[in-house]
């Protein structure tokens, strides 16, 4: 019972704080003038997500043609023309996210984690090549995602993994840290049921002591929020 109200409260509160996903469609594809037949064709779309994963998603009317390792990427593709993106060893030498091998038409989705220090903000081009023949397949395009069209971008230094929150369990404090180009605006913590029962207005600064001792043992929600209102939760232990 405990963990079902745990997941319902996490899913309840997802949907009201944090910031929707943003997504971008795929264009202009068929740029294979050599072998045609390799082309792509329907919908593709790539998504940026909230925990600093992106999806790449082929949807039903995907298609393109069968290779024995045909692998798709995300690529910064920087100043290459199309001409210069055909050339593989011009697309090996860009920055790239491999999604996932290719295995027929139709629709797949493939989701990886943005490689630590990659600005994904630079990338625009979803690539096809066939690793086994060094062979150029298809690319198309799609809108970069920015601060300006992806509020996604907004939580770039604020994700998860910037905060330590301990001891945890806790036996009367905690201690808040992350790095010193985050700013938390205020913070709360709410019981296993969603009751709000500790709130701080002030600024919050890195190594950031909390007394707890006035709650109750059992599981809480510390919630941080920074100054454009986005929202990390962690999950804490309180005991005797």
């Amino acid at each position: 019972m405990k963990k079902l109200i745990i997941f319902l409260f996490i899913c309840f509160f997802s949907v009201l704080k944090i910031n929707a996903q943003c997504t971008s469609n795929g264009t202009s594809f068929g740029n294979n003038t050599s072998v045609p037949m390799y082309n792509v064709s329907g919908m593709v779309s790539v998504v940026l997500n909230t925990n600093n994963t992106v999806t790449l998603n082929l949807g039903t009317t995907f298609a393109t043609a069968s290779g024995p390792d045909v692998r798709a990427f995300l690529v910064d593709r920087g100043t290459l023309t199309n001409t210069q993106l055909r050339t593989t060893s011009n697309f090996l030498a860009r920055p790239k996210i491999e999604m996932g091998l290719i295995t027929g038409n139709g629709m797949a989705t493939y989701t990886k984690a943005i490689p630590a220090g990659m600005d994904i903000s630079n990338f625009n081009t979803i690539y096809f090549y066939c690793v086994t023949f060094n062979q150029f397949w298809d690319f198309g395009s799609f809108s970069a995602f920015t601060s300006a069209n992806c509020s996604v971008l907004g939580k770039e230094n604020f994700v998860s993994n910037n905060f330590k929150v301990y001891p945890n369990p806790s036996k009367g404090a905690i201690f808040i840290d992350f790095d010193q180009f985050t700013e938390v605006k205020y913070l709360n913590i709410y019981s296993i049921l969603g009751q709000k029962v500790l709130v701080s207005n002030e600024p919050i600064i890195p190594n950031t002591s909390i007394n707890i001792s006035a709650l109750k043992t059992g599981i809480y929600f510390l919630e941080l929020i920074d100054k454009e209102n986005n929202t990390i939760l962690k999950k804490i232990s309180i005991e005797n």
